[in-house]
Parts: structure tokens; C-alpha cells; sequence
């Protein structure tokens, strides 16, 4: 017997062949039984530290080792699948979710959230230097009480209605729908607050801004140009702060030097500046970023800076005769005075409240310019409502309205009518109408006039037409033009803004309807039931309920 036969151990004959090695079965019945293999595989999870520890962020081994010198990062270095093959975050066993909750963080939900309330997007980075510190707004819900329309100007519907009778066209309700929707300048906003609403709008006097609070229309008229109808802003000389100054505070955000923190103005400009610039972080960490500055060049700006000074003279008060004006020496006086002397003459309370569709964004409270943006977003997008409200003035104006197109509503200086058989026409304009009946689907101005009055052959030796200049007609077209205008005057043929021109009623609907009523007096004799009784038709049709059957 050789020495490898010698060492291999001797299998027990059975019948029976064992098949468990070659993996035939799933793995969790091979080990079934094997409690022991399992607690050894995964047991030693329960003394790795949790996700939120900052111990295992550190090196490139595995959760309970250092990964600093196996290819991580240095200390507080955060990696994503790096460093040495390090594992992923704990799990509850094989195949399970990540587990989120532990001691060593919050639970995911919770994660964002602080003191301030969840974090909107963007806020990790707003705090850093260069970053976007400016104070953001709170988070307003757009109030459901305050009702929004649109109506188009009346210096609008003037414009058209002359626009319409100057040209004899007939004109798309839609299209001037979107002419007037495209400038802010052609349509008003009506902010209007229901009978539940318990505060009414506030607007300022001076620039027309609407505001929800009274606060905000103060706020806005103090930060805005109008401040300048009250107060006048006057630079005036100081004196040059005196002392041995070592260093000065810098602002680490902004750069704005702030002075010595042994110096009396001081506190002033810090808490100004992070009022004015810095409001969406704590006054704590504001503190934290200013940065002290020894160099010369500084301290010497900043007592340049300091010799220099403002007032603010008052210009609405009544002065003596020889006496000064009323003068402050610091912004938090003017403020003070103007809330106590003009605050209320400067804001009145209103529950309906007209504005032009292109106010200045600053002259309105956010949530407003969003529902107003939204409004004219959704006017846009359904142009019926302003369409309605364009016919209603149109009509005031003497201008009609009639259906064409495919049902499409149109407005003209006439209300189309049908050729009378009766009337006669002259040679020309009769070859007009026939012409236009025999093209039922009408016919463009340029091809109407060329079929009767054909334009000369062209020179060759002409030079070529400039461009944007209209082309120059023969006396006989020109004549043509004038027949067309007077059908089109006269409500015969209609003449549509894009150049097509139909008959103003195609065929003759007198002769048809009485042709039609034979076939159904017939059919009501047939019928058992009795009919039932109509209603009579009215004469005068309100626009509304003509708008509402188009657009049904």
C-alpha cells in the first residue's frame, strides 16, 4: 500500500449516495440544522459599530477597523465604496434592508430635521462660505380664500375694436385672446377675498403694492424707493475714531469690515448686517464666521470708512422759519419715526383690489405674484374665459361676433349675411361671388384677385423687388381690391386676418330650410307619441351662451 493510499481515510460503504456536496439543494436546506455555522457567519456583526458611528468612517477595512492606512481617507473623510473594500451599511441578516435607526444617528425620517424644521433643498451649502446667505422666505401655503381673475383693459379693447374696423378683417377670438395674454401691460389682475376671509389685502398708496399684512407693506415702503419721498439721505463728515487699534472684525461671508470689538459701533453693524444679509442662519453661528484682521491696510480702511457719516432730514414735517429740518442720525430712528407718524395714512385695507398684469415683483407679497403667475399660466393655456370677457367688450364696442371655421369664433365690423337672390350685383362683383361659390372652401386674397385680374409677365431686364416691399398692382387689380372690400363692407363675403375670403353664407339656408320642412312635417305625422312643445327661439342671442356652444 502506497503512502497517499495510506493517508486517505476509509468511507464507510452504504447503499445509499450522499449528493449533498455537489450543492444540488438551496443553501438554507444544506445548512438546515447547522444553527452553530450561521451564529458564527453573521454573529460577530452585533459587535461592529452602527451606521452613524464616526469611528467607521475613518479607514478601508471593514466596519470595525481603521481604515487610515489602507487607502482611506484622513480623519472625518468620507468615502462611497472606497478604501479597501469596505462593507456596506449594517443589515439585519442576509438580504435585509439596510437598518437606519441605531445609536449612532436618527432614524432616516428624522435625519434632516432640526431645530428650524425639515431642510429644504439646497440649505447644506447655503451656509458655506460663497454660498447663497441671503435670507429665505418661509414656507407660506397659498391661501384658498382669495380669488384671482383676469380681464383684459379697457385701453385694450379700444385698441381692437379700432383695429378691426380700420381693417375690415375678421378676426380670431382666440388669437386676440393670446395678443392681449401676451403683454402684462394689456390685461388687469383682480385679487379678490372671499366672505370668509377674516384680514383683507393691504396696499401701499405711494406704488400700488399689495401685501397680506400690514407689516409687509411697511417693510416694503422703508427697504423701497418711496422711503425717499420722506426722508433725504445726507453724508456728513465725522470724526476720525481715536486710539491704538490692533486689529478689526471682518465679516467672513461678506468681507464687510465691521470695526473693533472694543469700539462702540461695534454690535451695531453686526447685528444690522446679519438682519439685512444673513437672517436664515442663528446670530451664534453668524458670530462664528467673523474673522479677525491685523493689516494695516485694513484698519486704516475702516477709520475712513468711520469718519464718514449719514443723516436722514425729514421732508414732509413743517420747519420754521430759520430752524433746521428734523434730522436722525441712524436708520433705526427713521424707522422708528416713520411707523409712528406715517405708518397708517401709507397702507390702506382693501377686499378686492384691481393691479396691472405687469406690477414689479417686489411690489407684491411672493405667494400673490405666484398666484398671479399661475393665473395667467392657466389663462393661457385656456383661452375661453378671456376669450368670453374679449367678446363681451367687443360687442359693447358695436363690433359682432359670428361662428365659422369649424365652429370657431370670429369678430367683424358686420355680421355676415347671405347673397339675396334679388340683389344684383355688377359684372365685376358678381364674377367675385361666383367665383367664391364655386371654391366653397374659400380662397386666398392673392388667388382671388390674380384669377381675375392676372398680373403682366415679368421684364427680365426689371430689377429685383426690394425686400419687405409690397408688390405694385395694375389699376385693374387695384379695382378688383375695392369690389372686395365693398362685399366685405357690406357683410357678403367675409376677409379673415390670414387672407382667406368665404362667402359671408355659404348657399342660400332660406331656400334650404323651407325644403327641410316638408321631410319632417311627415315624419311627425308618423310618429305615435305626440311632440313635445318647443320653446321660441330668441331673437337676440347673448354672447355667453353663443361662446358656450362653440367651445362646448
Amino acid at each position: 500500500m502506497s503512502e497517499a493510499e495510506s493517508s486517505t481515510p476509509q468511507q464507510p460503504q452504504t447503499d445509499s449516495l450522499d449528493l449533498s456536496s455537489l450543492r444540488l439543494i438551496p443553501a438554507w436546506v444544506a445548512d438546515f440544522g447547522k444553527e452553530e455555522k450561521i451564529i458564527e457567519r453573521f454573529g460577530d456583526r452585533e459587535d461592529r459599530p452602527q451606521r452613524g458611528d464616526r469611528s467607521d468612517r475613518r479607514g478601508g477595512g471593514g466596519f470595525g477597523g481603521d481604515r487610515r492606512g489602507a487607502g482611506g481617507g484622513g480623519p472625518g473623510e468620507r468615502r462611497f465604496g472606497g478604501g479597501g473594500g469596505g462593507a456596506g451599511p449594517r443589515r439585519d441578516g442576509p438580504g435585509g434592508p439596510p437598518r437606519r435607526d441605531g445609536p449612532g444617528g436618527p432614524p432616516r425620517g428624522d435625519r434632516r430635521d432640526g431645530p428650524g424644521g425639515p431642510r429644504r433643498f439646497g440649505d447644506r451649502d447655503r451656509n458655506r462660505e460663497g454660498g447663497d446667505n441671503r435670507p429665505q422666505r418661509e414656507w407660506v401655503p397659498i391661501p384658498q380664500d382669495i380669488q384671482v381673475t383676469i380681464y383684459p383693459q379697457d385701453e385694450t379693447l379700444d385698441t381692437l375694436a379700432q383695429h378691426v374696423r380700420n381693417t375690415g378683417h375678421a378676426f380670431s377670438m382666440f388669437d386676440a385672446a393670446r395678443i392681449v395674454l401676451a403683454g402684462g401691460e394689456r390685461f388687469n389682475v383682480r385679487f379678490q377675498c372671499a366672505d370668509t376671509r377674516p384680514a383683507p389685502l393691504f396696499k401701499t398708496t405711494a406704488d400700488g403694492g399689495l401685501f397680506l399684512t400690514r407689516e409687509e407693506a411697511v417693510a416694503h415702503i422703508l427697504n423701497g424707493p418711496v422711503i425717499d419721498e420722506y426722508y433725504r439721505v445726507e453724508d456728513i463728515e465725522l470724526e476720525v475714531p481715536k486710539g491704538d487699534f490692533k486689529s478689526v472684525a471682518v465679516c467672513g461671508m461678506s468681507g464687510e469690515i465691521l470695526g473693533p470689538a472694543s469700539h462702540h459701533s461695534y454690535q451695531t453693524k453686526l447685528i444690522r448686517l446679519h438682519r439685512d444679509r444673513f437672517a436664515n442662519m442663528s446670530f451664534e453661528d453668524f458670530k462664528r464666521r467673523v474673522r479677525s484682521d491685523s493689516t494695516p491696510e485694513t484698519i486704516e480702511k475702516w477709520k475712513e470708512q468711520a469718519s464718514k457719516g449719514r443723516r436722514w432730514v425729514y421732508l414732509k414735517g413743517e420747519v420754521a422759519e430759520g430752524a433746521e429740518p428734523q434730522a436722525f442720525p441712524t436708520r433705526a430712528e427713521v424707522e422708528a419715526h416713520f411707523r409712528r407718524i406715517h405708518a397708517a395714512d401709507s397702507v390702506i385695507e382693501l377686499r378686492d383690489v384691481n393691479v396691472t398684469g405687469n406690477i414689479d415683483k417686489a411690489k407684491l407679497t411672493h405667494v400673490l405674484f405666484i398666484m398671479l403667475r399661475n393665473a395667467v399660466e392657466n389663462a393661457r393655456k385656456h383661452l375661453f374665459d378671456i376669450s368670453q370677457k374679449l367678446a363681451a367688450g367687443l360687442e359693447r364696442r358695436g363690433l359682432k361676433m359670428f361662428k365659422r371655421r369649424s365652429g370657431k369664433m370670429f369678430v367683424s365690423r358686420v355680421r355676415p349675411r347671405a347673397v339675396d337672390p334679388s340683389v344684383v350685383f355688377s359684372a365685376p362683383l358678381a364674377k367675385i361671388v361666383e367665383l367664391l361659390k364655386q371654391n366653397s372652401g374659400g380662397m386666398h386674397l392673392h388667388t382671388l384677385v390674380e384669377s381675375i385680374a392676372p398680373s403682366p409677365p415679368k421684364d427680365d431686364d426689371a430689377p429685383p423687388p426690394v425686400e419687405g416691399e409690397a408688390p405694385k398692382l395694375t389699376q385693374q387689380q387695384m379695382e378688383v381690391l375695392k369690389d372686395i372690400r365693398w362685399l366685405a363692407t357690406e357683410g357678403y363675403v367675409i376677409e379673415y386676418s390670414d387672407g382667406m375670403i368665404f362667402l359671408g353664407v355659404q348657399g342660400e339656408p332660406a331656400l334650404a330650410k323651407k325644403a327641410d320642412e316638408a321631410p319632417k312635417a311627415e315624419k311627425a305625422e308618423k310618429t305615435e307619441k305626440p311632440a313635445k312643445a318647443r320653446k321660441a327661439p330668441k331673437t337676440i342671442v347673448p354672447i355667453v351662451d353663443v361662446l358656450e356652444d362653440v367651445f362646448e
